[in-house]
C-alpha cells in the first residue's frame, strides 16, 4: 500500500472532524508527513498528527487534524497519543485568544475530556471494524 492509497478513516464528534490515515509502512507514514508540510526529523516517528487550517468566508477559522498511523504500530499508547494532539488542536481552536491555560487545563474540564474520549473511542471502534485489531493484529 503506498502513501497515496492509505486507508482513510473519518472520525467526527458533533461538528469536529479528525481525518485518520493508516499506512502500510512507517516509511509511507513519514513520506506523507514530509509531503504535507515539508516536516523534517521524522526518522523516528511512529505516529504523527498534523493540522490544516480552513478559513471560512466570514473570516472564522477551523482546524482539521490529520492523524497518521502505521497498521503495525496501532498500540493504545500511539493511537491515544496522536488523538490527544488532534483533539487538543480542535479544542484549542475553540478558545478565546485571551483564555488562560489555568482556566482550561484542569481535571474539571469535562468539555475537553468528553471530546477526547468520544473521538478516541470512535477511532478505536473504526479500527476494530476495519480489522486492524483482531486475531491477525494481535499475533
Amino acid at each position: 500500500m503506498s502513501a497515496e492509497s492509505s486507508a482513510r478513516i473519518r472520525v467526527a464528534s458533533g461538528r469536529h472532524v479528525v481525518d485518520v490515515r493508516v499506512y502500510e509502512t512507517l516509511a509511507d507514514l513519514r513520506a506523507a508527513g514530509r509531503r504535507f508540510n515539508g516536516a523534517e526529523g521524522l526518522d523516528d516517528t511512529v505516529g504523527l498528527c498534523q493540522v490544516s487550517y480552513h478559513v471560512r468566508p466570514d473570516g472564522t477559522a477551523t482546524v482539521r487534524p490529520i492523524v497518521r498511523l502505521c497498521r503495525w504500530r496501532l498500540s493504545s499508547q500511539i493511537v491515544s497519543h496522536e488523538m490527544h494532539h488532534a483533539v487538543t488542536a480542535i479544542y484549542g481552536s475553540t478558545l478565546a485568544d485571551d483564555a488562560l491555560a489555568s482556566d482550561v487545563l484542569t481535571h474539571h474540564n469535562e468539555t475537553f475530556a468528553h471530546l477526547y474520549s468520544d473521538m478516541l473511542s470512535r477511532l478505536v471502534d473504526r479500527l476494530y471494524d476495519r480489522g486492524y485489531y483482531g486475531h491477525e493484529a494481535a499475533a
